[in-house]
């Protein structure tokens, strides 16, 4: 029931006291009530929600009329475990004025003036009206199976039928649409970018979408348009994607600069298969001078293990997979005679859990990767099969907090078989349970359920903990507290024994490490940009971790460095493949490499 509760009011701005006392009456009676089929609780919740929705509505323009003084030192709780839902309607009235307060603030930084806020802030909620009154019985079903399946552990869950068709696009990274990527904003589908060698990208120039284009309505081939103004961005991406071959018509407004009116155009596109290059394994060759001479280093960015699922049960060899990938990127790299090889993890969230053993295989020997425990506790060993090693040279791997699940396996093994060095700001996230993933019939979603832990081949496993790093390199995403252990109801583990496997000796060993790491503390201790670095991440610490919000205008900056920060995770360099000037921890983590190449020369 508290999941219920928590996925539909998360921030407690909509049920009174009174109304959660009322459903918890029933949270013993779940149970009996799904196996009789009786869901008329689920729609009484939804129903009051509503309710209380529409009353907030009413509140919210009433408050959002008052004048707001931002030079008035007062805060606001945003620790959402520990707030309890309103007890009155006074209470209920000053949480939404603060929580007005607080959205304002947010929006006077990017526009001129409270009138324009007020009118941001207007639009956002009558969206949100909008997207409540479209709550039907099938998503109520859904949030409360959802609801259901996380308070057992929070992984497993339902997707309906459009999250498994996303789930899908991730795994193959292609879909059959026209190659633009959207972002929502005040009830419009603005152009956020072309993807290159897509459909919208080979358009003529005179009818090529541009960035910020506003879509306002969407036809099928000779069909009538469909307005999208105030649509969901997910029910407009529906009507865009289509099969390859046939025709989408889209009608945009352009804005080419603020003394213009909006140009109309409508742009007919023929969908086509898009190919995800942008998020598949892509290397290139970082050369270091050190001693008088250069050293060659080998560098691979994985964002993901993907696989075309339906490709490989077909024994498709045109199927794509981040093994085949990776191999074609160590070829490329091999060719240019490199010292070592890099592979970047960081902000890799997992995939295939076979790609993960079958990238690993192709930097060990035969040998087992990861020891699967099922609830039964039936044991599997999933091994690197083929004999040899497909590149041998000295190996490093970058993770950080967002590396998770398949990319935990892969520098799981690295680490235990030591067989490279295992770079990080921090440990990784935690992940360490399987998921067995089920499409069901007539399109209606899928079902993901945990079924099993993994482990590494020495008997420990990452689920909670993570994998720790063998040196510490400072960065930003070392700011977020998050992780596996961090999520409602994870799963526990105990040790098992150990897979039988042999480490390498000649890669490693603790003194090569602890040289490697007295090394990198000096430079790090030495280097200004370290230096202001360390000090951002402590601060944003603290004000990540204050549970309450500055509702004064001058602290509002602060947030704003937060979102900075966000922005930097992402890592967006202009495309390259390697960015050391932007990129403070790549560069620290060559020099280590660097010197791990002549530590075992």
């Amino acid at each position: 029931m508290s999941n219920l509760l928590n996925f539909i009011d998360p921030g407690k701005y909509y049920f009174y006291k009174s109304d959660i006392a009322g459903f918890v009456a029933h949270e013993n009676k779940l149970g009996e009530y799904i196996e009789n089929g009786k869901y008329g609780i689920i729609f009484d919740i939804f129903t009051l929600y509503k309710k209380r929705f529409d009353e907030s509505m009413t509140l919210f323009n009433e408050l959002l009329a008052l004048d707001y003084d931002f030079n008035k030192d007062e805060y606001i709780a945003v620790d959402r475990e520990k707030i309890d839902y309103p007890a009155s309607p006074e209470e209920m009235r000053e949480r939404w004025r603060k929580n007005i307060k607080l959205q304002l603030l947010n929006y006077l930084t990017t526009v001129k003036d409270v009138n324009e806020a007020k009118e941001k802030l207007r639009n956002k909620n009558r969206l949100n009206k909008k997207r409540v009154d479209e709550i039907d019985e099938s998503k109520m079903i859904s949030t409360f199976v959802n609801a259901f399946s996380t308070a057992l552990d929070p992984h497993s869950n339902y997707l309906s039928q459009e999250d498994h068709e996303d789930f899908m696009i991730q795994t193959k990274l292609k879909l059959e649409g026209i190659g633009v990527i959207l972002r929502s904003e005040d009830g419009f589908a603005l152009v956020e970018s072309i993807i290159p060698g897509g459909a919208a990208a080979k358009l003529p120039a005179a009818i090529q979408l541009k960035p910020n284009d506003k879509i306002v309505a969407v036809a099928q081939k000779d069909g009538e348009s469909v307005d999208v103004i105030d649509m969901d961005l997910r029910d407009v991406v529906n009507l865009i994607r289509g099969k390859s071959g046939t025709t989408v018509r889209l009608t945009i407004f352009r804005k080419a600069d603020e003394s213009q009116k909006p140009v109309r155009m409508q742009i007919p596109i023929v969908r086509e298969e898009i190919k995800l290059e942008d998020r598949a394994a892509k290397s290139d060759i970082y050369i270091m001078k050190k001693g008088g001479r250069e050293i060659k280093i080998g560098y691979i960015k994985l964002p993901t293990f993907y696989l075309d699922f339906d490709a490989a049960q077909k024994n498709d060899p045109g199927g794509k997979s981040s093994s085949i990938d990776v191999i074609r990127e160590i070829n490329k790299l091999s060719n240019l005679n490199i010292s070592a090889m890099v592979v970047d993890l960081r902000g890799n969230p997992g995939g295939a859990l076979t790609e993960a053993v079958n990238v690993a295989g192709l930097f060990i020997d035969q040998g087992p990767v990861v020891k699967i425990v099922y609830r039964t506790q039936r044991m599997e060993v999933l091994s690197d099969d083929d004999p040899g090693i497909y590149y041998d040279g000295p190996l490093v791997v970058l993770i950080d907090r967002f590396s998770a699940s398949a990319s935990e396996i892969f520098a799981g093994a690295i680490k235990d078989y030591r067989r490279g060095i295992v770079i990080g700001p921090t440990a990784t996230f935690g992940k360490g349970s399987v998921q067995e993933y089920n499409q069901l019939p007539s399109k209606k979603g899928a079902v993901k359920i945990t079924t099993a832990l993994f482990y590494q081949p020495g008997g420990t496993s990452n689920q909670l903990t993570g994998i720790s790093p063998d040196i510490i390199i400072p960065d930003i995403s070392a700011v977020w507290d998050i992780g596996e252990a961090k999520l409602r109801n994870p799963l526990a583990w105990e040790k098992i024994p150990s897979a039988s496997f042999i480490p390498y000796r000649n890669y490693l060993n603790r003194e090569v490490i602890g040289t490697l790491q007295e090394q990198s503390k000096k430079r790090v201790a030495g280097m200004k940009e370290f230096t202001d670095l360390n000090e951002k991440i402590t601060s944003l610490k603290k004000l990540i971790a204050t549970k309450e919000i500055s509702l004064k205008e001058e602290s509002n900056i602060e947030k704003h460095k937060v979102r900075d920060m966000e922005k930097q995770l992402k890592r967006e360099n202009n495309n390259k493949v390697i960015d050391i000037k932007n990129d403070l921890f790549l560069r620290e983590a060559f020099n280590i490499t660097a010197e791990y190449i002549e530590r075992i020369q």
